[in-house]
């Protein structure tokens, strides 16, 4: 009897080894996927027509997922602005093409869930927007001018939505506006935009030295 306890003793401390071995690597290894993931992954889905409009133009679509978005929403909108001036559809280029009507960059938190989302087109698989939606970058024709255009930033507020609301509440800031000289003299006190402006100002610089 007691060479059988010996023995079953053994067995679960064998057991509970192997358990404890298992939970550790498999957390090491879940650590290392998200810490080895790229600061961005761009997802390019590109043009698809407008179905809100009648004349056959396009949306244009990229999707972003950052790795380690910063926590301050100011960083967060410095961030999307630098990614998109970076690696975005500029409006010259989209004014070129003549048959874009919407620009769209989206920014999502890099996740399990999100890469299954957008990198495997899973599109059954759950994702609390409220948790992973950083925010976007839009850029469009003004209606009453449609010769002129403007850039839009907006972001995820981060709130729990109302019981009769659906999705993430967001906020939204125009950075750009080709209807008047007047835009920047009456935003400029407004940090995002004048940061934006100057972005484009330190551009202009440096291609002209």
């Amino acid at each position: 009897m007691v060479i059988k306890k010996q023995k079953s003793t053994r067995y679960k401390k064998t057991v509970r080894l192997i358990l404890i071995f298992v939970i550790i690597v498999g957390s090491i290894g879940l650590f290392y996927s998200n810490v080895l993931q790229p600061p961005f992954i761009h997802i390019n889905k590109g043009k698809s027509l407008n179905i809100n409009r009648r004349d056959s133009t396009y949306i244009y679509t990229e999707n972003i997922l950052v790795t380690h978005p910063p926590k301050d929403t100011l960083e967060r909108m410095k961030m999307m602005i630098n990614y998109y001036d970076t690696a975005g559809v500029s409006l010259a280029d989209l004014k070129r093409q003549g048959d874009i009507t919407f620009y769209y960059m989206g920014f999502s938190k890099n996740t399990c869930a999100t890469r299954r989302f957008y990198l495997e087109n899973q599109v059954h698989v759950e994702c609390n927007s409220n948790e992973t939606y950083i925010g976007a970058i839009s850029i469009a024709p003004i209606r009453e001018s449609p010769d002129k255009w403007k850039i839009g930033i907006s972001y995820n507020l981060g709130t729990e939505p109302d019981a009769d609301y659906i999705g993430c509440k967001t906020k939204n800031y125009i950075l750009y506006d080709e209807s008047g000289s007047y835009f920047y003299e009456k935003h400029k006190d407004d940090e995002i935009v004048r940061y934006y402006r100057e972005l484009q100002e330190r551009k202009l610089h440096i291609k002209g030295e």
